[in-house]
């Protein structure tokens, strides 16, 4: 069965790939050397890595390409969890006129070390504001000596935990609205992983983003998560699927990299959620009428000539 995805030219999806592998490693990077950063940062990093790519113009194929971010905020919602924390919107048009839509939902949970402790956001943080940074008069942790912190695969994702009520919310969110939702996992650029906090002259560790930001189904993270005693964190080697899900990535077991999933299986039009009717009811509920928070949305507007 064809689709209007099917017209976007290769070198559309390599600049894609290569923009969203280079957010990969950014990301990745700052959370090998900040072990303790909250997930709301890094979903920061990884969106202004993104929102930061130029426009693109390819004149043998004559198409477009531009990235947009939608920072919507995280509210605190007492009794409520977000379905997703970043939505990717890929807007399909040919001269200007929109053609088609997809969209993929990404829930985002980074991995903990063992030796430096992530304390999570809370009521209090939002609350407070901007006071929880300039206003710290107890005694902190002093840096003025490093600490060695790492992770391996039984380092646990720690806020997503086995009898949690947003684990139902999510799958309830897909029953209602069709609309598949994916893990996306914050992990150091390789694993086992160990460095000393801060680090040395304050330089990046020298290794390649072996690991970094993985891509995981929802239904497979929520299999896992229910094999599990209520109250558990997975670890890595909990999530890990038995075969690769991506056939070119053997350490893919652990999902599908950030850049590879966007580029390769959602404008492929294997991963994700098409919409050729614009006026979707459930689009629409995404858009309008959703019951959750999304903390950002990221755009990818991809503009195709006449014969293309």
């Amino acid at each position: 069965m064809t689709s209007p995805f099917d017209a976007i030219p290769d070198v559309a999806i390599d600049y894609v790939r290569a923009v969203f592998g280079a957010a990969n490693e950014k990301v990745s990077t700052t959370m090998s050397l900040h072990p303790s950063m909250h997930e709301e940062s890094l979903d920061h990093v990884l969106i202004m890595e993104l929102t930061a790519s130029a426009p693109a113009f390819f004149a043998q194929e004559q198409v477009g390409i531009s990235l947009e971010s939608h920072w919507l905020g995280a509210r605190w919602m007492h009794g409520r969890w977000e379905i997703a924390d970043i939505a990717f919107f890929i807007l399909l048009r040919r001269r200007g006129h929109l053609i088609a839509r997809k969209v993929a939902l990404l829930q985002t949970k980074r991995l903990y070390s063992r030796e430096i402790a992530v304390v999570p956001v809370d009521e209090t943080d939002y609350r407070i504001g901007i006071g929880r940074l300039a206003d710290r008069t107890e005694q902190s942790v002093p840096i003025s000596s490093q600490r060695i912190f790492g992770f391996d695969n039984t380092s646990v994702y720690q806020a997503t935990q086995a009898g949690h009520r947003q684990i139902d919310h999510i799958d309830e969110y897909f029953d209602l609205r069709g609309i598949p939702i994916y893990y996306g996992f914050y992990n150091p650029l390789t694993l086992p992983f160990q460095t000393s906090y801060p680090a040395l002259n304050g330089q990046a560790p020298v290794c390649g983003n072996e690991i970094g930001f993985r891509v995981m189904p929802a239904e497979h993270v929520h299999a896992a998560v229910r094999r599990l005693v209520e109250g558990r964190s997975p670890s890595v080697n909990d999530i890990t699927a038995i075969t690769p899900l991506d056939a070119a990535d053997a350490r893919s077991t652990l999902g599908w990299r950030l850049e590879r999933f966007i580029a390769d299986e959602v404008l492929r039009c294997r991963q994700g959620r098409m919409f050729e009717d614009l006026t979707d009811t459930n689009l629409r509920g995404l858009l309008y009428e959703r019951s959750a928070p999304i903390a950002a949305a990221i755009t990818i507007t991809i503009d195709l000539s006449d014969g293309g």
